[in-house]
């Protein structure tokens, strides 16, 4: 991770976080982690900590989901979930 990040331009505290590093984006981070594996109650309680609604959570991680595929030229649209 070191090497790939060393080769991308981001800035300091994105890089420290993903490397493991105190940042202050460490709550956000790990709210998303949480989020990626469906831990909802940990998810929740990070979302209160940082004073985000569960749907406002919800509708910016479903957005980079979309924008990633966009971004790797995955799915234009994620599949509508049932």
């Amino acid at each position: 991770m070191t090497t790939v990040l060393e080769n991308i331009s981001i800035d300091q505290e994105t890089k420290s976080v993903l490397l493991g590093g105190a940042s202050r984006l460490r709550p956000l981070y790990q709210l998303m982690l949480e989020q990626e594996s469906g831990e909802w109650e940990v998810a929740a309680g990070l979302a209160n900590q940082l004073q985000l609604k569960d749907d406002e959570v919800s509708g910016i991680y479903w957005q980079a989901l979309e924008w990633s595929r966009q971004v790797t030229g995955g799915e234009a649209e994620p599949a509508k979930a049932k």
